[in-house]
Protein backbone atom coordinates (compact mmCIF):
# COMPACT_ATOMS: atom_id res chain seq x y z
CA UNK A 1 0.00 0.00 0.00
CA UNK A 2 2.98 2.42 0.98
CA UNK A 3 4.77 1.63 -2.87
CA UNK A 4 0.94 2.04 -4.32
CA UNK A 5 0.71 5.30 -2.72
CA UNK A 6 3.94 6.79 -3.01
CA UNK A 7 3.55 5.87 -7.06
CA UNK A 8 0.22 8.03 -6.74
CA UNK A 9 2.07 10.76 -5.07
CA UNK A 10 4.61 10.85 -7.58
CA UNK A 11 2.84 10.78 -10.57
CA UNK A 12 0.74 13.90 -9.54
CA UNK A 13 2.46 17.01 -10.31
CA UNK A 14 3.25 15.40 -13.54
CA UNK A 15 -0.27 14.61 -14.29
CA UNK A 16 -1.43 18.28 -12.76
CA UNK A 17 1.31 20.02 -15.39
CA UNK A 18 -0.24 17.84 -18.35
CA UNK A 19 -3.71 18.46 -17.58
CA UNK A 20 -3.73 22.18 -16.50
CA UNK A 21 -1.39 22.70 -19.94
CA UNK A 22 -4.12 20.62 -21.97
CA UNK A 23 -1.89 17.42 -23.17
CA UNK A 24 -5.02 15.46 -22.83
CA UNK A 25 -8.59 15.18 -21.56
CA UNK A 26 -10.35 12.04 -20.41
CA UNK A 27 -14.03 11.89 -21.41
CA UNK A 28 -15.44 8.87 -19.42
CA UNK A 29 -18.60 10.48 -19.12
CA UNK A 30 -18.88 9.70 -15.51
CA UNK A 31 -20.29 13.44 -14.31
CA UNK A 32 -21.66 16.68 -15.80
CA UNK A 33 -18.84 18.85 -15.30
CA UNK A 34 -15.89 18.63 -18.45
CA UNK A 35 -13.49 19.38 -15.72
CA UNK A 36 -14.35 16.96 -13.29
CA UNK A 37 -15.13 14.15 -15.71
CA UNK A 38 -11.89 14.31 -17.31
CA UNK A 39 -10.06 14.30 -13.42
CA UNK A 40 -11.87 11.21 -12.80
CA UNK A 41 -10.68 9.24 -16.02
CA UNK A 42 -7.27 10.37 -14.83
CA UNK A 43 -7.39 9.38 -10.83
CA UNK A 44 -8.46 5.58 -12.40
CA UNK A 45 -5.41 5.47 -14.33
CA UNK A 46 -3.14 7.66 -11.33
CA UNK A 47 -5.04 6.13 -8.37
CA UNK A 48 -5.48 2.53 -9.19
CA UNK A 49 -4.20 1.15 -12.43
CA UNK A 50 -0.77 2.31 -12.72
CA UNK A 51 0.67 2.05 -8.97
CA UNK A 52 -1.17 -1.35 -8.54
CA UNK A 53 0.80 -2.68 -12.05
CA UNK A 54 4.39 -1.33 -9.85
CA UNK A 55 2.92 -3.31 -6.98
CA UNK A 56 2.87 -6.30 -9.32
CA UNK A 57 6.51 -5.79 -11.06
CA UNK A 58 8.11 -5.35 -7.70
CA UNK A 59 6.35 -7.73 -5.60
CA UNK A 60 7.33 -10.73 -8.17
CA UNK A 61 10.05 -9.64 -9.33
CA UNK A 62 9.30 -9.29 -12.98
CA UNK A 63 12.16 -8.26 -15.37
CA UNK A 64 12.72 -6.08 -17.70
CA UNK A 65 10.90 -7.69 -20.49
CA UNK A 66 7.64 -7.62 -19.33
CA UNK A 67 7.96 -4.34 -17.94
CA UNK A 68 8.50 -3.03 -21.71
CA UNK A 69 5.88 -5.11 -22.49
CA UNK A 70 3.57 -3.41 -20.04
CA UNK A 71 4.50 -0.16 -21.38
CA UNK A 72 3.67 -0.99 -24.79
CA UNK A 73 0.54 -2.43 -23.40
CA UNK A 74 -0.44 0.82 -22.02
CA UNK A 75 0.58 2.64 -25.52
CA UNK A 76 -1.59 0.84 -27.62
CA UNK A 77 -4.82 1.23 -24.92
CA UNK A 78 -3.79 5.05 -25.28
CA UNK A 79 -4.17 5.18 -28.98
CA UNK A 80 -7.17 2.82 -28.62
CA UNK A 81 -9.35 5.26 -25.81
CA UNK A 82 -8.83 8.18 -28.68
CA UNK A 83 -9.76 5.90 -31.15
CA UNK A 84 -13.38 4.97 -29.10
CA UNK A 85 -13.68 8.32 -28.22
CA UNK A 86 -13.06 8.52 -24.56
CA UNK A 87 -9.70 9.74 -24.42
CA UNK A 88 -8.63 13.04 -26.42
CA UNK A 89 -4.89 14.06 -27.30
CA UNK A 90 -3.82 18.06 -27.50
CA UNK A 91 0.06 18.08 -27.61
CA UNK A 92 0.08 14.84 -25.72
CA UNK A 93 1.80 11.71 -27.89
CA UNK A 94 0.78 7.73 -26.92
CA UNK A 95 4.88 7.68 -27.10
CA UNK A 96 4.92 9.76 -23.99
CA UNK A 97 2.34 7.37 -22.25
CA UNK A 98 5.03 4.11 -22.67
CA UNK A 99 7.74 6.00 -22.33
CA UNK A 100 6.65 7.53 -18.96
CA UNK A 101 5.72 4.06 -17.59
CA UNK A 102 8.97 3.25 -18.28
CA UNK A 103 10.64 5.46 -16.29
CA UNK A 104 8.33 5.42 -13.69
CA UNK A 105 8.42 1.80 -13.59
CA UNK A 106 12.06 1.53 -12.90
CA UNK A 107 11.93 4.73 -10.33
CA UNK A 108 9.28 1.90 -8.37
CA UNK A 109 11.92 -0.42 -8.07
CA UNK A 110 14.27 2.00 -6.41
CA UNK A 111 11.32 3.36 -3.87
CA UNK A 112 11.01 -0.77 -3.32
CA UNK A 113 14.58 -1.35 -2.56
CA UNK A 114 14.67 1.47 -0.06
CA UNK A 115 11.19 0.08 1.79
CA UNK A 116 12.61 -3.23 2.74
CA UNK A 117 15.90 -1.16 4.32
CA UNK A 118 15.74 -1.00 7.92
CA UNK A 119 17.92 2.23 7.98
CA UNK A 120 16.95 4.49 4.69
CA UNK A 121 18.54 7.72 4.18
CA UNK A 122 16.60 11.03 5.95
CA UNK A 123 16.54 11.77 2.01
CA UNK A 124 14.20 8.76 1.33
CA UNK A 125 12.24 8.57 4.36
CA UNK A 126 11.03 12.67 3.43
CA UNK A 127 10.11 11.25 0.33
CA UNK A 128 8.43 8.52 1.37
CA UNK A 129 6.26 10.41 3.60
CA UNK A 130 5.43 13.19 1.20
CA UNK A 131 4.70 10.70 -1.64
CA UNK A 132 2.14 8.60 0.61
CA UNK A 133 0.40 11.60 2.03
CA UNK A 134 -0.08 13.58 -0.77
CA UNK A 135 -2.51 11.46 -2.83
CA UNK A 136 -4.90 11.38 0.47
CA UNK A 137 -5.55 15.50 0.54
CA UNK A 138 -5.68 15.42 -3.06
CA UNK A 139 -8.76 12.92 -3.27
CA UNK A 140 -10.43 14.52 -0.35
CA UNK A 141 -9.91 18.20 -2.10
CA UNK A 142 -11.17 16.91 -4.93
CA UNK A 143 -14.66 15.56 -3.79
CA UNK A 144 -14.92 18.66 -1.70
CA UNK A 145 -14.29 21.37 -4.29
CA UNK A 146 -15.75 19.57 -7.50
CA UNK A 147 -18.05 16.76 -6.73
CA UNK A 148 -19.97 18.33 -4.14
CA UNK A 149 -18.74 22.27 -4.79
CA UNK A 150 -18.29 22.90 -0.96
CA UNK A 151 -15.63 25.32 -1.91
CA UNK A 152 -13.23 26.90 -4.46
CA UNK A 153 -10.12 29.09 -4.22
CA UNK A 154 -10.82 32.32 -6.17
CA UNK A 155 -7.89 33.56 -6.91
CA UNK A 156 -7.32 35.60 -10.74
CA UNK A 157 -3.55 34.33 -11.70
CA UNK A 158 -4.80 33.09 -14.89
CA UNK A 159 -6.89 34.23 -17.63
CA UNK A 160 -8.69 30.99 -18.18
CA UNK A 161 -10.47 31.41 -14.79
CA UNK A 162 -11.72 27.68 -14.87
CA UNK A 163 -7.85 26.85 -14.63
CA UNK A 164 -7.30 29.29 -11.81
CA UNK A 165 -8.69 26.75 -8.62
CA UNK A 166 -6.81 23.50 -9.82
CA UNK A 167 -3.41 25.58 -10.35
CA UNK A 168 -4.01 27.31 -7.02
CA UNK A 169 -4.98 24.11 -5.36
CA UNK A 170 -1.89 22.00 -6.35
CA UNK A 171 0.06 24.77 -4.69
CA UNK A 172 -1.59 24.52 -1.69
CA UNK A 173 -0.88 21.15 -1.58
CA UNK A 174 2.20 20.79 -2.00
CA UNK A 175 2.76 23.47 0.55
CA UNK A 176 1.12 21.49 3.02
CA UNK A 177 2.40 18.61 1.83
CA UNK A 178 6.08 19.77 2.82
CA UNK A 179 4.92 21.32 6.32
CA UNK A 180 3.45 17.87 6.96
CA UNK A 181 6.33 15.85 5.90
CA UNK A 182 8.61 18.10 8.28
CA UNK A 183 6.38 17.57 11.53
CA UNK A 184 6.52 14.34 11.12
CA UNK A 185 9.87 13.50 8.78
CA UNK A 186 12.10 14.80 11.65
CA UNK A 187 13.13 14.25 15.05
CA UNK A 188 11.30 18.16 15.97
CA UNK A 189 10.64 19.00 19.81
CA UNK A 190 6.50 19.27 20.35
CA UNK A 191 6.62 22.79 20.13
CA UNK A 192 8.03 22.76 16.49
CA UNK A 193 5.42 20.12 15.78
CA UNK A 194 3.19 22.85 16.91
CA UNK A 195 4.08 25.69 15.41
CA UNK A 196 3.64 23.27 12.08
CA UNK A 197 0.10 22.78 13.07
CA UNK A 198 -0.04 26.51 13.47
CA UNK A 199 0.87 27.67 10.43
CA UNK A 200 -1.34 25.27 8.70
CA UNK A 201 -4.13 26.68 10.71
CA UNK A 202 -2.97 30.57 10.12
CA UNK A 203 -2.77 29.55 5.93
CA UNK A 204 -6.46 28.32 6.09
CA UNK A 205 -7.61 31.23 8.14
CA UNK A 206 -5.85 33.78 5.48
CA UNK A 207 -7.88 32.10 2.95
CA UNK A 208 -10.94 33.24 4.24
CA UNK A 209 -9.68 36.16 5.55
CA UNK A 210 -8.74 37.68 1.40
CA UNK A 211 -11.57 35.63 0.47
CA UNK A 212 -9.48 33.49 -1.59
CA UNK A 213 -11.34 30.26 0.04
CA UNK A 214 -14.81 30.56 -1.50
CA UNK A 215 -17.87 28.53 0.09
CA UNK A 216 -20.91 28.34 -1.15
CA UNK A 217 -22.65 26.51 1.81
CA UNK A 218 -20.61 29.40 4.22
CA UNK A 219 -18.26 26.75 5.59
CA UNK A 220 -15.06 28.18 7.12
CA UNK A 221 -11.40 27.65 5.58
CA UNK A 222 -10.66 26.85 8.92
CA UNK A 223 -11.77 23.72 8.30
CA UNK A 224 -9.24 23.05 5.90
CA UNK A 225 -6.76 22.21 8.64
CA UNK A 226 -8.61 19.23 8.99
CA UNK A 227 -7.56 17.89 5.58
CA UNK A 228 -3.68 17.14 6.39
CA UNK A 229 -4.56 16.16 9.73
CA UNK A 230 -6.82 13.29 8.64
CA UNK A 231 -3.78 12.81 5.61
CA UNK A 232 -1.40 12.97 9.01
CA UNK A 233 -3.30 10.22 11.26
CA UNK A 234 -3.86 7.64 7.81
CA UNK A 235 -0.03 8.26 7.22
CA UNK A 236 0.70 7.03 11.05
CA UNK A 237 -1.47 4.28 10.80
CA UNK A 238 -0.33 2.71 7.84
CA UNK A 239 3.55 3.11 7.92
CA UNK A 240 2.27 1.20 11.94
CA UNK A 241 0.74 -1.55 9.89
CA UNK A 242 3.81 -1.74 7.55
CA UNK A 243 5.99 -1.77 9.89
CA UNK A 244 7.80 1.45 8.59
CA UNK A 245 9.05 2.07 11.97
CA UNK A 246 11.41 4.99 11.31
CA UNK A 247 8.41 7.59 12.22
CA UNK A 248 7.90 6.62 15.29
CA UNK A 249 11.59 6.77 16.44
Amino acid sequence: MVLHLMITGMIHPFEAVVMLTDGYRYIPGIVLDPQADSTIGAFISDLFIVPALAVVINAFSLSWPFILGIAAAFTGIDCLYVKIGVYEHYWWKAIYTGSGLIILYAISRWFWHCLQEKKPSLLFRLLAIYLTYIPIPIIINFVLARLLNVFKFEIYLLSVLEKNHPVFNNVYLIFTGVVVTLCIGLRLRFRYRLFGIGLLALVSWALGYYNIFVSPIEMSSQYLTLVPLIGVLFVIVLFHIAKLDYLFR
